[in-house]
């Protein structure tokens, strides 16, 4: 029987990731590889580097059967878009948004995008992915949501020949404005967008940069419909499935490239 020895230092040192493969995971408690295991990493669960470093005890652990560690292992695989769309730059963006936990209150996983934007490769992949997406479906309107939407529909619009129409929260727009109001929690909340901004007939793409329970999407719609404006689909870089916003928009497309 082939052995081979595996350091935890291997896997800590790898974002503090360990990895699904087809199913089996790398147990950071006990440090055992399940008895048989694919080389091909499938999905990635997120550990604590210093828990692991203490059950490891600086110590190396053996598989019973031997594995292909191939470097592609030790980094997140390729998880399709919410339309089926596998591709490889998918994983960079993924790795590259870090997770906040108890921010900005406790139980909140804030997912912060601002580590995606310290990455020019992975920022990159995430513009090109949507302008792929978006260059021939005859878009005149993207629509970027307050505040973290002017990051990514500036670009988005410009590289695909489009306008860039800021929908803002009240009172931070000077001149006419059409305002849509929307459901919170606790309470209720407005964004705004110019009067004469966008014409009627036109196609409209909004985008934002997460989607939860899909609040300020959906009155992103309202606000563009109101005047006459197709929305041809929602696109946001990151989806929380379990908040359940996709089905709060109805029947509106919903691109997303992280969930």
């Amino acid at each position: 029987m082939n052995t081979q020895k595996i350091f935890i230092s291997d896997v800590v040192t790898v974002k503090s990731h360990t990895f699904l493969y087809s199913g089996n995971f790398v147990n950071s408690l006990n440090l055992l590889l399940a008895p048989s295991l694919p080389s091909t990493c499938a999905k990635k669960r997120s550990i604590s580097a210093s828990t692991t470093r203490a059950a490891a005890g600086g110590r190396h652990f053996q598989t019973p059967t031997r594995i292909d560690l191939k470097p592609s292992c030790f980094s997140p695989m390729a998880a399709p878009t919410s339309d089926g769309l596998v591709d490889d730059r998918i994983a960079g963006i993924s790795s590259a948004i870090r997770v906040i936990p108890d921010f900005p209150k406790p139980g909140i996983m804030f997912q912060d995008i601002t580590t995606l934007l310290l990455d020019p490769v992975a920022f990159k992949n995430t513009i090109d992915l949507f302008v792929e997406r978006y260059k021939d479906k005859d878009i005149s309107v993207v629509a970027g949501v307050e505040a973290r939407g002017f990051i990514f529909g500036p670009p988005i619009a410009l590289a695909i020949g489009a306008k860039f129409v800021p929908m803002r929260k009240p009172n931070k727009l000077p001149g006419a404005v059409i305002s849509e109001e929307y459901s919170l929690e606790y309470g209720t909340d407005k964004i705004e967008m110019h009067v004469g901004a966008v014409q009627e007939g036109e196609r409209a793409l909004v985008i934002d940069d997460l989607i939860a329970t899909g609040g300020t999407l959906c009155a992103a719609i309202n606000l563009l419909e109101r005047v006459g404006v197709k929305v041809v689909e929602c696109a946001c870089v990151i989806e929380l499935p379990d908040l359940k916003g996709r089905e709060r928009l109805g029947d509106k497309p919903l691109f997303v490239l992280v969930s």
